[in-house]
């Protein structure tokens, strides 16, 4: 068997790959991207070849699990091709997006897709378009995605990264998932470079929820993410990712790579290994194993009490 060589030196096994295909996204969410980013250029996107060749030379270190962001992931032109091939690589193949033209590409992934996560930072209309920077009416294109994909069998989640903007519309959010027998993630925000943005601490998140609904922690963990699960009163399940929380990082399983072929560590401390390099000047397999290998074991145990990025969202994949 082999041996899995994603272990860093605390010995947690870093089998989950967050792999970002393209920084490009169609909104301009202010926690994210903004509007005055600029978007790499195409030659300096991993290629299809360059991102199928990573995940098997990851996967035969010990890599699981793959999920697919970006920026907006299906805005790439093979993603389709792409999840297939990693699907049929035997990595359990998941997937993060905006929804918007999710629906219309559910058919040709339902059976190379394990889960989907998709975003949904508000229940109403002015509140999406005041986040997303996108029309109002494309609202309905997103929440008529996520009732497709649930009805297409694919397990789903749906993300709220938690601001000012949204913070009066949690109840209903959660009621909204409920209501579909969906999880819903609620998600600390992370500042971005030295944004001045209110970021809401999880803990008024889960007060307000809990004092509206209820909250009974659940053992009971879905996927591979750092959420803990709670249900509500009335049965809709509730997860919450606080960045910063203690727990967040001594069970870290996560390793990244962006779009530009840079693999991370972790999402908010600096320092990363250009794969990319790598691969377009000739590097064997085994070379860049090596290089993994030894990599991995930079990996820190915690990003202590940083909460601020270095780089947009976007950039990195989340």
């Amino acid at each position: 068997m082999q041996k899995n060589k994603l272990i860093d030196s605390f010995g947690r096994s870093l089998y989950y790959l967050r792999l970002s295909v393209t920084d490009k996204c169609q909104f301009s969410c202010s926690y994210c991207r903004g509007v005055e980013s600029a978007f790499l250029p195409k030659r300096e996107l991993l290629t299809f070849e360059e991102i199928l060749r990573m995940s098997q030379i990851l996967k035969k270190m010990g890599t699981k699990k793959i999920r697919i962001t970006g920026g907006e992931p299906l805005l790439r032109h093979d993603i389709d091709e792409l999840l297939k091939n990693l699907h049929a690589l035997g990595i359990n193949t998941a997937l993060t997006t905006n929804g918007l033209i999710l629906k219309n590409m559910i058919p040709k992934m339902v059976n190379v897709l394990n889960s989907v996560n998709i975003s949904l930072d508000a229940i109403e209309p002015e509140t999406f378009e005041i986040i997303s920077g996108m029309p109002k009416a494309f609202h309905k294109i997103i929440i008529d995605s996520i009732i497709v994909t649930k009805k297409s069998g694919i397990p789903v989640k749906l993300n709220t990264v938690v601001i000012e903007e949204n913070e009066k519309e949690l109840v209903d959010l959660v009621d909204f998932a409920g209501a579909l027998s969906i999880p819903i993630r609620f998600i600390e925000y992370m500042k971005v470079e030295q944004s001045k943005r209110y970021s809401v601490p999880i803990d008024i998140v889960k007060e307000k929820i809990a004092k509206a609904r209820g909250l009974i922690k659940m053992k009971e963990k879905f996927g591979d993410g750092p959420a803990q699960y709670y249900k509500t009163n009335d049965g809709a399940v509730v997860g919450f990712i606080a960045y910063s929380s203690p727990h967040f990082c001594d069970a870290c399983n996560r390793l990244r790579l962006t779009p530009d072929g840079k693999l991370r560590l972790c999402l908010i401390l600096g320092g990363e290994l250009d794969l990319k390099c790598m691969l377009r000047n000739g590097f064997s397999d085994e070379k860049i194993e090596h290089k993994i290998s030894e990599f991995v074991k930079l990996k820190p145990f915690s990003h202590g009490n940083r909460q601020i990025l270095e780089k947009k969202m976007n950039s990195i994949g989340g």
